[in-house]
């Protein structure tokens, strides 16, 4: 019995630090800022493709240190989080091309499914990950329950983030139906919260 209750706490703790570990600053604002663009149509495939992509980075370094028993250099992740840093200022400043050229009249892009991967990717390298999933794995009875708890936390977060593409998607739409000005505007805040959270960590490393 108490092998149950301890089994089921260690899948509750996964499962939740993934949902927490989806409202990260930065996340949000990488998944607004390029999910927001089109009027939020495209933000709930990106989010999940978003969470498919940090999963599989998070897997990846698991892997390596449950299973290979690697250490990961402390460099690799001072790059990644640098690289976060100018990769929101990117899609801040690539969320104010886009309204350009809505306002221009131009024909409308959808983001690309590859360029969300790459994004989660980058954000599953970097930060918080490896110390809210790989580290608790690490100090488990077996790499097997590591693995498991790393799954359990992955769920989580596509779970959160698909939730959160879902609500943008609603907002956006719902503002754009009442005045297409506020739809502009609450795209525009997006945009200026990934630029200017991208400018924040630079500044803080």
């Amino acid at each position: 019995m108490a092998d149950s209750a301890s089994l089921l706490s260690i899948l509750l703790f996964g499962f939740s630090a993934g949902v927490l570990h989806a409202f990260d600053a930065d996340h949000l604002a990488a998944v607004s800022g390029i999910g927001g663009r089109s009027g939020g149509r495209y933000s709930f495939r990106f989010a999940l493709h978003w969470g498919f992509g940090h999963g599989l980075a998070v897997i990846v370094i698991a892997t390596l240190v449950l299973v290979a028993g690697a250490a990961i250099p402390t460099q690799f992740s001072a790059f990644a989080e640098s690289l976060v840093a100018w990769m929101l200022i990117a899609i801040g400043c690539m969320t104010f091309m886009h309204l350009w050229r809505q306002h221009q009249q131009s024909v409308e892009r959808p983001p690309r499914n590859y360029n969300a991967l790459l994004v989660g990717l980058v954000h599953g390298s970097a930060g918080s990950a490896p110390l809210l999933a790989v580290i608790p794995a690490a100090g488990m009875a077996s790499p097997e329950l590591g693995m498991l708890h790393i799954l359990l936390f992955n769920i989580g977060l596509i779970l959160a983030m698909a939730g959160v593409g879902a609500a943008l998607r609603r907002g956006l739409s719902a503002a754009g139906h009442y005045h297409r000005t506020l739809q502009l505007s609450m795209q525009s805040a997006l945009g200026i919260f990934a630029t200017g959270f991208g400018v924040f960590l630079l500044m803080s490393q």
